[in-house]
């Protein structure tokens, strides 16, 4: 019996892309089955033209493969890009690796890192999608705050688009990566009487924070993203650091900082942080102390407490107020996917004053 070959068409393969060959014979009686298609969802289709629409497929093709190692948290993170240069499409992926404490590489960082090593700054800045492969079903989070702060800096984040193909049934969803950010100047103003504090709680917190600020470690880091940081709890305990940068780069933000100094004191439950930065000026808050601020309040959401309050000051009598649930749109935390543990956790550690609700 003679057999011939189909031809695939409009087909692009690259490294860790599956091939898939369809030998069918003359006269057969039964159909060859082709894999199940990706497809937009409803509101995606209104975000890309069919073009764009097959790359994002393809990407979600490669992603599916991509190596990953999530050690401690076993969630595996696969996403994948197509960057076009020089009239050659090229299909890059990236994946999460966990190690030790826990510390992690998340996958799109990792992609992005990967598109810069193989072509070049400037194709980074030149994605216009990052595809997620999700094994089960996509949910509504995007990035954690250290790759927002990282995606902000390498890409044209304000085009760029967040894709999650679902393999339950290959529905494509798209998001902007834009509404994940929400820059200093959109939290609102608020005069010191909508702050929610008394005048000498506001005096202490915004002393506290101007005070770190002029310390703190900037051997490379800029006076406009140099700040400092002051919290009270619930407990009235103020606990206040100032930003640190290092030779190997591992920063240590202020809000973080100040943070781990409550948890150290075993006191988790904080109403109000202020920031400040040089005289005169807004101070910015990175994504990534967002992401801590957002898991601190997290505690707060667990025991029915009010979220932190988050206040800048520009250290002349003027407040923007806002909250880490506000700063940080489509978050996650542990208390997003292991409440139980949070529980146990702060049952077993934080004051009996603010155990649990019945």
């Amino acid at each position: 019996m003679r057999r011939r070959l189909l031809p695939l068409q409009g087909a692009h393969f690259t490294a860790g892309t599956g091939l898939l060959i369809l030998l069918i014979s003359v006269g057969c009686a039964d159909p060859v089955k082709r894999p199940q298609r990706w497809r937009l969802s409803d509101p995606a289709r209104a975000l890309v033209d069919p073009a764009l629409a097959e790359q994002i497929f393809q990407a979600l093709d490669a992603a599916e493969h991509a190596g990953t190692d999530p050690a401690i948290s076993r969630f595996q993170v696969r996403a994948a890009t197509i960057v076009e240069q020089d009239g050659a499409r090229h299909v890059v992926v990236g994946g999460n690796t966990e190690y030790r404490v826990p510390e992690a590489i998340h996958g799109e960082s990792s992609l992005v890192n990967h598109v810069t090593n193989l072509l070049g700054a400037e194709a980074a800045r030149a994605i216009r999608f990052i595809a997620f492969y999700s094994g089960a079903t996509c949910g509504t989070s995007l990035s954690c705050g250290d790759c927002r702060d990282y995606l902000i800096a390498t890409t044209d984040f304000e085009h760029l688009l967040i894709a999650c193909g679902q393999a339950s049934d290959h529905t494509v969803e798209l998001r902007r990566f834009a509404e994940a950010v929400v820059p200093e100047a959109r939290f609102p103003a608020a005069a010191p009487e909508q702050l929610g504090l008394s005048e000498s709680e506001l005096e202490r917190l915004v002393g506290a924070a101007r005070e770190a600020s002029r310390h703190g470690i900037t051997l490379f880091t800029g006076p406009e993203h140099h700040a400092g940081a002051a919290g009270l709890s619930t407990r009235g305990r103020l606990y206040s650091a100032a930003g640190a940068d290092d030779a190997a780069f591992h920063y240590r933000y202020p809000i973080g900082g100040l943070l781990q100094q409550a948890a150290a004191a075993g006191d988790y439950f904080l109403r109000a942080i202020v920031v400040a930065g040089a005289p005169g000026a807004w101070p910015r808050v990175s994504y990534r102390d967002r992401q801590y601020g957002y898991e601190s309040s997290s505690f707060n959401r667990r025991r029915g407490l009010e979220p932190i309050q988050l206040i800048l000051t520009d250290g002349e009598g003027r407040y923007r107020l806002t909250t880490f649930e506000a700063a940080l749109p489509h978050a996650f935390s542990t208390d997003a996917f292991m409440p139980q543990a949070v529980d146990a956790f702060l049952d077993s550690h934080a004051d009996p004053a603010t155990a649990r609700p019945p």
